[in-house]
């Protein structure tokens, strides 16, 4: 009984005590005098019922699709005829299917609701195409259509931009080949649903990059082709897709035009416009901006022009001043294409941090310093720079053992010089890009939760190389949202941990050596090269490593490669590994141990025991070979499987996903949900065909 009562939570007491309360005096005095066996009977009653008042308040809540549960949607949508569909992670998937599907229903053969459908049963932006209203045929003068397509205007070069795009409108000869495998568009029953894979991310108050006479957009100094985020579409579904709603790459000619005198601002229009160039803190306005081709970095010419103006190449990222601006600095605004929340980035950061850190409960943050370089610095909390942050760390007064330390980066802002981290044995030092602590920097340090829920939003890249020290037993170092452009090393010591989550290696390798008691763990990263020479442990999962040459090189490690795309070559002592692409041999010194399943590896691989592995048979040469949109980095389709990449890569995971570092995206799974719901939302006879814009 008082095992019971003790159980019990102080609101579940205040009930019991509550109930007990409106028992007659007298049965409460008898109660008293027999040391409450009454009370003690109804604190055990209510503490059922409070589990079945749960319960039943979850059950009211299944009723309606916005609030039930997940498991409860395939069977809502059992009552509409809503089948064939698997829930997706990061997708509005079957809830927002399900949420409209009598509205779709409605006005079932129309693109508008064949674009809706897409958006929701994919998660990505979608347009839909009648292909045959852009064939090319003879019309009648006495019914002349003139929103009919027509030749080629060679004229019309904002047209001719858009040709082989979803928005093209040039006529086109006949394709009797099936549209559904992807080989014919034009023709009469023929419906093509163009799908956005890509996604928009923003970045706001980075530094640009100097190169050369001119600037780069991407503070690596690489020509990273500029996008603009979709808009939000408010008209109804008949409303059809427009290039504004979409994550594109930015257009030289749509910017040309936009910027010719008279003309309204679309792309570069308040509140949101595609980017914004600041010159030491001075907004350029966009009747000073001219865009135009940059790889020779060619200045603006001011002659005769009241104003000095600034060209921008969307294409290759670039900007140039005029002469006559000379600017010590340039911060930017804008967006950038990626296939996924991998690596440093302004997405959602909260859920792989709290993984990373371990958190299973309130962890106490002993030490916390703000890091922001246009902000003044607050002696003993905030700072400018890492490098003052670090020496902070190194010269604090509580030297206990078991301490929390969390220096947040809270801008986008580029940091240079080489750092030097020192984490004591038993302390835990966070190095993260987070938004934490807003407004006054001198509050008390929060628990380490809370830290990991600010996560989000910034981009600071740190020019310059960092060398990590452990001094013992229990000292790790966990860095998440950092971009890197420089080396990563691990001297001489006894670091217990290092943990890269959300994390950009964009040039320098990550090598460690001479820590015996080292485990190396990434998550959600982009490096190229791991160097790990008497490293015990390495951890992956859901990583990109880039170099084409040796990507891990870890031979005395015990390796768990999950769901990564390693491009080079591979070494480990033990291999575990799940959904990976190994694109170059991969060796395990041992065989007897360790398992590698649903993956593709390279032929001349020497592993232990495979299952459901890509070739099937290891001694021959496949031509099951993984295909990609990019290999570059800075591409914004790099490491994505391409369209054409055999079924047994995108289908070969272990849950019928793609492998590889993206096969948390579910592709596989959108694509066959939308498939599934052609037939309820095609008019008879017509025939369409999916296909990926990005």
């Amino acid at each position: 009984m008082d095992a019971m009562t003790a159980s019990s939570g102080p609101m579940d007491i205040d009930r019991v005590r509550a109930v007990y309360e409106l028992l007659p005096s007298i049965h409460r005095i008898r109660d008293e005098e027999q040391e409450f066996p009454l009370r003690a009977l109804l604190e055990i009653v209510e503490s059922e019922l409070a589990v079945l008042r749960s319960d039943i308040d979850r059950l009211y809540s299944d009723w309606f699709v916005e609030t039930c549960s997940e498991w409860v949607l395939p069977y809502l949508g059992d009552l509409l005829g809503v089948q064939g569909l698997r829930q997706v992670p990061g997708a509005a998937g079957l809830r927002a299917l399900v949420a409209n599907t009598i509205r779709y229903r409605r006005r079932k053969g129309t693109l508008g609701v064949l674009e809706q459908v897409g958006r929701d049963v994919t998660g990505w932006p979608a347009r839909a195409v009648e292909y045959y209203q852009l064939l090319s045929a003879t019309q009648h003068l006495d019914h002349v259509r003139r929103g009919r397509a027509g030749t080629a205007d060679l004229r019309n070069a904002q047209d001719m931009a858009l040709v082989g795009t979803p928005f093209d409108a040039t006529a086109r000869t006949g394709d009797v080949r099936l549209i559904s495998d992807g080989r014919g568009l034009y023709n009469l029953p023929n419906i093509g649903l163009h799908l956005w894979r890509l996604t928009a991310y923003p970045v706001e108050g980075t530094d640009a990059r100097r190169v050369g006479p001119g600037w780069t957009f991407d503070p690596a100094g690489r020509d990273v082709p500029l996008y603009h985020q979709a808009r939000t579409e408010t008209d109804d579904v008949p409303h059809l897709t427009t290039e504004i709603e979409v994550p594109a790459p930015l257009r030289r000619r749509a910017l040309i035009q936009e910027l010719m005198p008279g003309r309204p601002l679309v792309f570069l229009a308040d509140p949101h416009p595609a980017f914004q160039v600041r010159l030491d803190g001075v907004a350029i306005k966009p009747i000073q901006l001219v865009c135009r081709e940059l790889s020779n970095w060619d200045p603006p010419d001011d002659a005769g022009q009241n104003l000095h103006r600034v060209a921008v190449d969307p294409v290759l990222g670039r900007i140039m001043p005029s002469p006559a601006l000379t600017p010590n600095r340039i911060t930017v605004e804008y967006a950038y294409g990626y296939p996924g929340d991998i690596g440093a980035g302004p997405h959602d950061r909260r859920a792989t941090l709290v993984s990373a850190l371990g958190l299973d409960g309130s962890t106490t943050v002993n030490w916390l310093v703000r890091v922001a370089r246009d902000e003044p610095p607050v002696p003993g909390r905030s700072v400018t720079t890492i490098g003052d942050a670090l020496r902070l760390w190194d010269t604090r007064t509580d030297l206990s053992p078991g301490q929390v330390g969390v220096i947040a980066v809270t801008d986008s802002a580029t940091y240079r010089g080489d750092v030097q981290v020192a984490v004591p044995a038993g302390d835990r030092l966070v190095l993260v890009a987070a938004s934490w602590p807003a407004g006054d920097p001198t509050a008390s340090a929060p628990e380490l939760d809370l830290v990991a829920q600010s996560a989000r939003g910034g981009r600071p890249h740190l020019v310059g190389n960092i060398e990590v020290t452990g001094a013992g037993s229990g000292s790790v170092l966990v860095m998440d949202g950092i971009s890197v452009e420089g080396d990563v090393t691990v001297m001489r010591g006894d670091l217990d941990g290092l943990v890269l989550a959300d994390c950009t290696l964009a040039t320098g390798p990550l090598t460690a050596s001479d820590n015996p008691h080292l485990s190396v763990a990434l998550r959600r990263s982009v490096a190229g090269r791991l160097t790990l020479p008497g490293v015990p442990t390495v951890r992956l999962s859901d990583c990109v490593l880039f170099d084409p040459k040796t990507a891990i090189d870890a031979a005395d490690a015990r390796a768990d490669v999950q769901a990564c795309t390693v491009f080079g070559a591979s070494t480990a002592r033990i291999l575990t590994a799940g959904n990976t692409l190994f694109c170059k041999p991969v060796t395990a010194r041992s065989v007897q141990s360790g398992c590698v399943r649903f993956s593709y590896l390279a032929p001349g691989s020497h592993t232990p025991r495979r299952y459901r592995c890509q070739p099937a048979s290891p001694g021959t040469t496949a031509a099951v070979q993984p295909r990609f949109t990019s290999l570059l980095p800075e591409h914004p389709g790099f490491g994505q499987l391409a369209r054409d990449c055999p079924v047994e890569i995108t289908r070969g995971a272990d849950d019928e996903g793609e492998m590889g570092a993206y096969h948390f995206l579910q592709q596989s799974v959108r694509l066959s949900n939308l498939t599934s719901q052609f037939e309820a939302y095609l008019r008879f006879g017509l025939d369409a065909g999916v296909f990926f814009a990005t």
